[in-house]
């Protein structure tokens, strides 16, 4: 019998047949070109629990997955041998919504789960790329935010407890079910934003927020980026208290605009929203738009749908995502920098700032002969990540093909901080079996 044969009839019984994925279906989870030997689809933790026992005794290395949305975020993997992907855990558990709470499996998509709090006038604010496809886990594990990240933060803000699953088997419980019982050491810090290096997480509790009476939002348009962002920071040190506040370098998407704009949600009872569109229009005129357009409905949700997702590479098509982290003092000066660096590259650079958070994504796309050029691009984003350290900010790749993330570290230099982080990692997975290599550092 083959290692193949005999890796299938092992995984079955832990899983049955309906919890592998078919061997013609391997490539949806390939990781920088790299078929994994197996895709387990777990109904429980239970079975999670053997699936990574099994995986140790047999020295495999496992990599956590949900909707499979942020497997190409990392350094390329020496091999893949299980992807375990939680999209079979897909249930609500726990649903109090007199408590503005819901605790839910991992699995679960973003769409889905929005469905279902929309019934009872609720929503989860997370809004980041791929709400069709994200999972919760996948989510949490990334620390995934969008555009709302300006008023409602990012999944650090909005998970309240979760259940994990250790390399060891080992059933961890952080946090709780509501607000005022979480106490004591936020171990949910540990695991948000930890890429799947620490544990499989099985279940989340989170807090929402009622669904706003009405949502609008402004574009308005600027001469240049400078203005743009000087604008964005009037905003943000003001009363006001938009939705969501971006950037927009190349012109917004869906709209035939070119220049520098931004793109303004407002959300909350009429009232309110209403005093705010009138004081965005007052600092618009006071500070030298030349275009102030107001949407609400389909065109507003078409606008906001777009603004949510720019990051999202497609398929086939080559591109480039990278995300730089900066204070937003910073941003008008790291814009103009890439800007100039990228005047006569072999490709289209596009832009966008997630003002407030300092959150800066640079796409480069269309490149002139149909392939990223290897070693041009790699010296374009060594400069720009020069550029975000010299400021005190950092600058990680997102997406960029095998080749490109075999000639850059996608993560950057850590600092001081990584002996820590591998000293948690030995800790928590001391035999090395999640995700190795990939994350920060080679952890």
């Amino acid at each position: 019998m083959s290692n193949s044969n005999q890796l299938h009839e092992n995984l079955v019984q832990i899983v049955d047949e309906a919890g592998l994925l078919p061997e013609d279906q391997l490539s949806r989870y390939a990781i920088d070109d790299i078929n994994p030997q197996a895709v387990v689809l777990p109904r429980s933790t239970h079975e999670i629990q053997e699936v990574l026992s099994y995986a140790a005794d047999s020295a495999l290395s496992v990599i956590p997955a949900g909707g499979g949305t942020k497997l190409g975020v990392g350094n390329p993997p020496d091999k893949v041998d299980l992807v375990l992907s939680t999209s079979r855990l897909d249930q609500v558990l726990e649903y109090e919504p007199g408590d503005l709470t819901v605790t839910v499996e991992a699995g679960i998509r973003l769409a889905a789960l929005q469905a279902k709090l929309a019934e009872h006038g609720q929503y989860l604010p997370l809004d980041p790329p791929y709400a069709d496809r994200c999972t919760i886990g996948g989510i949490t594990a990334t620390n995934a935010s969008g555009p709302s990240r300006f008023r409602y933060g990012s999944a650090r803000d909005r998970v309240l407890g979760m259940r994990v699953v250790q390399s060891s088997g080992t059933v961890i419980k952080s946090g709780g079910k509501v607000v005022k019982n979480v106490a004591g050491y936020d171990l949910n810090k540990l695991y948000l934003g930890s890429f799947g290096t620490l544990g499989v997480i099985t279940e989340v509790s989170l807090k929402l927020q009622p669904l706003p009476e009405i949502e609008r939002t402004i574009l308005l348009t600027f001469n240049d980026v400078s203005e743009t962002v000087n604008v964005a920071s009037e905003i943000s040190g003001s009363q006001l208290l938009p939705t969501s506040l971006n950037l927009f370098v190349n012109g917004v998407p869906l709209t035939d605009s070119p220049e520098p704009c931004l793109l303004i949600g407002l959300d909350g009872p009429s009232e309110t929203v209403e005093w705010q569109i009138d004081a965005v229009k007052t600092v618009a005129q006071q500070n030298g738009a030349i275009g102030v357009e107001l949407y609400e409905g389909q065109r507003q949700q078409e606008l906001q749908g777009a603004m949510c997702a720019f990051p999202q590479v497609g398929a086939g098509t080559p591109t480039v995502v990278c995300r730089a982290n900066l204070r937003m003092t910073d941003v008008s000066g790291f814009i103009n920098t890439a800007l100039e660096a990228n005047e006569s590259a072999p490709w289209r650079m596009r832009a966008t700032g997630l003002m407030g958070s300092g959150v800066v994504y640079l796409v480069f796309s269309e490149f002139s002969n149909g392939d990223v050029p290897v070693e041009h691009t790699a010296e374009a984003i060594a400069n720009l990540r020069e550029a975000a350290t010299n400021v005190g900010g950092n600058l990680i790749v997102e997406s960029a093909p095998t080749a490109l993330k075999r000639q850059i570290d996608v993560w950057g230099s850590v600092g001081r901080s990584f002996e820590l982080m591998k000293s948690i990692k030995t800790k928590l997975d001391p035999i090395g079996l999640l995700n190795i290599g990939r994350f920060v550092g080679g952890i």
